[in-house]
């Protein structure tokens, strides 16, 4: 692959993920209901280590194979070989942490919907 390849694969990836997030923020605040907020917290649960292995691989590749683009030297040394990958395991924690307060009360669920408002306004990436 070449260097601006990687780096567009980066990109996509980051966006498909905060997109997601984004759009499972947005069900709960909009929708509520018991049946949403249950789906939610399946959704969080099973589909977010899977986004975030596909960013940390093109995190890693790009690392490896871009580290002479300019997006890639913009940040400081080992950012997208380690620091990115290290952020993306502790989302991967952090995710279904947030996913089992969902469900007990309204007030949890518009607190987690806060916290990943924030993960996607600064996700640190």
């Amino acid at each position: 692959m070449s260097a601006p390849s990687t780096v567009y694969d980066f990109q996509k990836e980051r966006t498909i993920f905060l997109s997601w997030l984004e759009d499972q923020a947005r069900l709960m605040r909009h929708q509520p209901a018991s049946d949403t907020i249950t789906e939610v917290k399946a959704i969080l649960r099973d589909q977010s280590i899977e986004y975030l292995d596909r960013l940390k691989q093109a995190s890693i590749v790009m690392a490896c194979e871009a580290k002479d683009h300019i997006c890639v030297m913009a940040k400081p040394a080992q950012f997208y070989e380690v620091d990115v990958p290290n952020m993306c395991s502790a989302l991967q924690l952090r995710l279904p942490q947030l996913a089992s307060r969902l469900g007990i009360n309204p007030k949890c669920d518009m607190c987690v919907h806060f916290i990943i408002m924030n993960i996607v306004a600064e996700p640190g990436f």
